[in-house]
């Protein structure tokens, strides 16, 4: 393998191709080893040929003759690695390893095998081996680091990282940078940010790094610093389409709406087939409450003929579902479904438009061919189990969808509420309540399970908690008028 570093016993220089006669008829039959050199080094030229079925004939042809010879069983375990035999790749290394116990490029390759089984423990003593006899190994450090990242165990790969700095590799920007990662997953961003910073001090136009800290700075809502950190990435690559999009969103973020506009629409002149850049762009014209600005970006779009009409049809029809205009949402829909009999996502959404529209038979229709698509869809489950509950209709069925919604997503609030609204319907109060105080710990900024949680009380005689509940859920969104109407009536009580 050639990632392993390994030194394979060169072959006679004369070797210049494979034909179809065998080399043995050109060697003396009484030389065993000159036999065995033979069928190696046409194992060799198998294996430089992508033949590895032949190459792991050869090799065993060879070690018939000579079983002792270290750097074939490495040549033929090294093969079966790359066909995934992973048993034989270790019975093969095993026996390199009792010809040659002290040699390290045996211990890399069982490392390496037993990773690929899974068996980390056993990869880990490996490389430790290595390290014992040689502390400054510093293949055997990195592969043993790469190695507890592999397993989630951030805090011991960031020690052997830290034992690097000491080396020669110290100096390496990559080492810093890795750190710099795996103290962002440890959730210590000082040391991370620290790390990064190191990164492009040796290394000042190391993209990734740049990256790393806009992230950073990002997951602490730092948009000022997060957008200087992409903006250097940027100057380092800036046809990237990619770091233009996400800059743009960013920009969102931190208010800068003209700007954000400005990059979603040079992202658009980098590569006009991409639907991404388009949909984006409308979004934020869709949250600046411009729909029609929305709905012209995604007609140039499809005029634009990008590579995934599919995605642009399903944008327009949100868009119009949002602006209650259903019949144009529901013809957007149908208009993917003609072409893709099979989107999941297509139907969900007309069946969404067509439960806003009030035509209940088709969005249950819509509903269901998505489960007959995706059984545990859990959106699905949730939304039909939603509105059989609002209907008061199947109630048993509407149990049991949502609580498959929930089995995949148990900490989902608004899965919570729509299992508390069942309760509810049913007549169980106590249950409903669990459930709806659950839901308002999860979610407490919905409007509806503010409302629902306030049903709940005022059904009880909890009247004062009924109406704290519907005057929060009307804080939240106070165009809700039935809402009104119920905290009007209790607070006349």
């Amino acid at each position: 393998l050639a990632s392993t570093g390994i030194s394979f016993t060169a072959v006679d220089n004369t070797i210049t191709k494979v034909n179809e006669i065998s080399f043995e008829v050109d060697i003396d039959k009484g030389d065993i080893l000159s036999q065995a050199l033979a069928h190696y080094a046409m194992g060799i030229l198998y294996d430089h040929n992508d033949n590895i079925d032949e190459a792991i004939e050869e090799f065993k042809k060879a070690l018939k003759l000579d079983p002792n010879a270290k750097a074939i069983h490495v040549r033929l375990g090294s093969d079966y690695l790359m066909i995934g035999k992973t048993e034989e790749a270790m019975n093969e290394f095993e026996k390199a390893e009792r010809l040659d116990p002290e040699g390290a490029d045996t211990k890399f390759l069982k490392a390496l095998t037993l990773t690929m089984m899974k068996d980390f423990d056993g990869a880990a003593s490996e490389y430790n081996k290595i390290i014992e006899k040689d502390p400054s190994n510093l293949r055997a450090l990195s592969s043993l680091a790469d190695l507890y990242v592999l397993q989630e165990k951030m805090k011991e790969a960031a020690s052997i990282y830290e034992k690097l700095l000491e080396t020669d590799e110290g100096k390496n920007p990559l080492i810093y940078f890795n750190l710099g990662v795996i103290y962002t997953r440890i959730e210590d961003l000082d040391k991370a940010e620290q790390y990064f910073k190191n990164a492009l001090e040796l290394g000042p136009d190391y993209i990734e790094a740049y990256i790393a800290l806009a992230v950073l700075h990002e997951s602490k809502q730092d948009y000022k610093n997060a957008i200087l950190n992409y903006e250097e990435a940027l100057k380092r690559n800036p046809m990237n389409r990619r770091l233009h999009q996400h800059l743009a969103a960013i920009y969102f973020e931190a208010g800068n709406v003209e700007e954000s506009i400005n990059t979603y629409e040079f992202a658009i002149n980098l590569d006009a087939k991409d639907p991404d850049s388009y949909i984006d762009l409308a979004y934020v014209y869709v949250k600046e409450e411009k729909l029609e600005k929305a709905l012209d970006v995604l007609e140039r779009a499809l005029t634009a003929d990008v590579r995934d009409r599919e995605k642009v049809h399903l944008a327009i029809g949100y868009i119009f579902s949002i602006d209650k205009q259903y019949e144009k949402s529901i013809n957007q829909y149908k208009k993917v479904i003609e072409n893709n009999q099979k989107s999941k996502r297509a139907h969900f959404l007309l069946g969404a438009a067509y439960e806003k529209a009030g035509m209940w038979n088709e969005a249950i229709s819509e509903f269901k061919t998505v489960l007959e698509l995706e059984p545990d869809n859990a959106e699905t489950c949730n939304y039909l189990g939603y509105m059989y509950a609002e209907k008061g209709i199947n109630l048993d069925e509407a149990l049991s969808l949502i609580k498959k919604a929930l089995e995949f997503d148990p900490e989902n609030g608004a899965y919570v509420d729509s299992l508390g609204w069942v309760y509810f319907k049913k007549g169980m109060l106590n249950e409903a309540l669990a459930q709806l105080e659950k839901a308002v710990e999860l979610n407490g900024e919905d409007a509806i399970i503010r409302d629902h949680l306030g049903d709940i009380y005022y059904r009880k005689g909890m009247k004062d908690k009924a109406v704290l509940e519907w005057r929060k859920s009307l804080e939240l969104d106070n165009a809700q008028e039935e809402v009104k109407k119920k905290l009007k009536k209790a607070e006349k009580e």
